[in-house]
């Protein structure tokens, strides 16, 4: 703001809108494949700054990437449940990040899938 402008309280005559913005929640979600069977889970750390930890035992056998992106669409289905619109989202896993950015060519076919109905 230059130097010269003045800030004044003074208001005219006219209705004032006011529109507060509040940080975006975080997502960090994380998935694994273990010889007993899959975990997924998501964190989540609202605008008010508190956690709330959810965690997932998936009912079949899967490779750590699918664990990793069934950890994702857990998350964004919590998200969408408790219609929280502004979200950023974290993962440990270069390999899906870049597959979600498209940066990486997705070539599994069951990966495909999986992807295709989380961009929609």
């Amino acid at each position: 703001m230059p130097a010269e402008w003045e800030l004044s309280d003074n208001m005219p005559e006219e209705d004032v809108l006011m529109i507060e913005v509040t940080p975006p929640w975080k997502m960090y979600f994380d998935g694994v494949s273990h010889k007993e069977g899959a975990d997924a889970g998501a964190v989540f750390v609202t605008s008010e700054g508190e956690v709330l930890l959810y965690s997932f035992t998936l009912t079949q056998n899967c490779s750590n990437i699918v664990a990793e992106y069934q950890a994702l669409i857990l998350g964004l289905e919590i998200v969408v449940d408790v219609k929280q619109l502004s979200l950023k989202v974290y993962g440990d896993s270069q390999l899906v990040v870049n597959q979600l950015l498209d940066h990486y060519e997705v070539k599994k076919p069951e990966l495909l899938h999986i992807i295709t109905m989380q961009k929609d």
